[in-house]
């Protein structure tokens, strides 16, 4: 699902969400349809002593045209490049606040509130800008009686989001030998494809269209 050719563009600004990282940096690739910008995921499921889901780790790496552009930014202050990557980082965090940091967790099915616990770490890998943090849940899920679930994904899927292929979602904590996680990935119908490649959504972001391409991942411990 991930379109091969990727062209730089400038971000037109905009009061809808429109991907919080166009928001931050000003920057994005653009073509004709959705998506403009690509992270490639990783994440890992923590658990508490008692064996209980209490928070996601992720790692978001951004595509080449937007490290490249952030890249050129930071170079230019005053304090050095790693000190504007670290800048980034918190601004992107900040703007993703409202939107429970673009992650959809779900405790038989509804929906938690999250909060950033530590402060998010960034640096360049191989000229890509790498992100790393954690998402805490204010109550632990237990998934041996509850259905645990969560998606990352910008709503209006300007970025698409997805784990690498083959990626497997890990545990950190002991977990019981019953635990397992799987990867659903979107089956989005001939409507949803055919929205994604409307040029109209940049003027009028549908804030729904992003579930529809969003890989599920399931915790199961019975």
């Amino acid at each position: 699902m991930r379109a091969k050719m990727r062209n730089p563009s400038r971000c037109i600004p905009s009061r809808f969400i429109i991907g919080a990282v166009c928001l931050i940096m000003g920057w994005v690739s653009v073509s004709n349809a959705h998506p403009h910008m690509w992270v490639d995921l990783k994440s890992q499921i923590i658990l508490d002593g008692n064996d209980k889901v209490s928070a996601i780790y992720q790692e978001w790496l951004f595509d080449d045209f937007f490290s490249a552009a952030m890249l050129e930014e930071a170079a230019l202050h005053p304090d050095g490049v790693e000190v504007a990557i670290k800048q980034k980082a918190a601004e992107l965090m900040e703007n993703l606040k409202p939107y429970n940091y673009f992650t959809l967790a779900k405790r038989d099915g509804v929906t938690l509130p999250l909060i950033q616990q530590g402060e998010a770490v960034a640096e360049i890998r191989e000229n890509r800008f790498w992100m790393g943090f954690t998402v805490l849940m204010k109550s632990p899920v237990d998934p041996a009686s509850q259905a645990f679930s969560y998606a990352i994904f910008d709503p209006t899927y300007y970025i698409e989001m997805y784990h690498a292929e083959g990626e497997t979602i890990s545990f950190q904590g002991t977990a019981p030998d019953n635990c397992r996680t799987e990867i659903l990935q979107p089956n989005p119908s001939a409507d949803a494809i055919a929205l994604s490649q409307s040029s109209s959504l940049d003027d009028n972001p549908d804030t729904t269209i992003g579930r529809l391409f969003a890989e599920t991942i399931h915790v199961t411990c019975k």
